[in-house]
């Protein structure tokens, strides 16, 4: 919800927030810089950063961003919104699995973030997708293929390990569009600046005319010659989304226990919106 309505929105429900926390005994002062969250409240030990939530603020990103906002700054996330259907999604998000899509067998399946991927030879990952629409993209971790792959040469890890259970000590990080993988990697650490050849395809703008130059990944030979984003998308290539990794995101590995422990959800006016007898400012999930 951009613009003033959704900006109405959140100061409301910061208000309504710090007026619940000051009443269960918390000290609230309200940040003027613009990198911290409208008001921050702190009772003993306990520190809550107040983040107020429009409903189009319920996304794997928003929430990633500013959990780890409030991790940096050993504080709680406390989320504050108004109605149940922001609720709902925010509890989606944050539940079982935490902060993923999917896990299954030890083995994740991520949001999709909003970055680009950069690659080694330049650029950003694409593919070509001839359809119409949009493609759709996921990433996923699994075992299969096994054996050596392209990795991230800075990050250590030993591709072609495999553990005690014969499973790869490595998930490999599958990326699929529409249902076809056109990627594999060594796992999420290989999503720092991958080899050129782990896509089909890159593309990168040229200095000197301003223009696209889209190369095959395999030989790095140009194909295209595009002016702009939007004809790069009429040419039917697209850059391949970031996966949402949550220890990437949060800048440190959290398990689920901890994550659990790191954020609240209110909702101002919900039916379940009550205090509970300790006086927590989260009642609500």
């Amino acid at each position: 919800m951009p613009g003033p309505l959704g900006d109405a929105t959140r100061c409301d429900l910061t208000d309504a927030a710090v007026a619940r926390l000051a009443a269960d005994g918390f000290e609230v002062v309200r940040p003027e810089s613009a990198a911290e969250p409208p008001a921050v409240a702190t009772r003993g030990d306990d520190r809550v950063s107040v983040e107020p939530l429009a409903a189009d603020d319920a996304t794997p990103t928003v929430i990633v961003s500013r959990l780890g906002h409030a991790l940096a700054r050993d504080r709680r996330a406390l989320f504050v919104t108004r109605d149940d259907a922001t609720a709902t999604a925010v509890r989606d998000l944050l539940a079982d699995p935490p902060l993923l899509a999917d896990r299954r067998d030890g083995r994740r399946t991520f949001h999709l973030g909003p970055d680009r991927i950069p690659v080694a030879g330049g650029g950003y990952a694409c593919v070509r997708a001839d359809g119409l629409g949009d493609p759709t993209f996921a990433w996923r971790e699994t075992d299969t293929p096994a054996g050596p792959i392209g990795a991230d040469s800075d990050s250590g890890a030993d591709a072609a390990a495999v553990g005690d259970d014969g499973r790869p000590a490595v998930p490999r990080l599958v990326c699929e569009v529409d249902g076809t993988p056109v990627a594999v990697l060594a796992g999420v650490d290989g999503l720092r600046t991958p080899p050129d050849e782990a896509f089909p395809f890159a593309y990168r703008r040229d200095p000197t005319d301003k223009r696209f130059r889209v190369r095959r990944g395999d030989d790095g030979a140009v194909v295209e010659t595009i002016g702009g984003f939007a004809a790069l998308r009429d040419a039917g290539y697209v850059p391949v989304p970031m996966p949402l990794v949550p220890e990437h995101a949060l800048g440190r590995d959290v398990d689920d226990e901890a994550l659990a422990a790191a954020w609240d959800l209110s909702v101002i006016g919900g039916a379940d919106a009550e205090s509970d007898p300790d006086g927590d400012p989260e009642p609500d999930r």
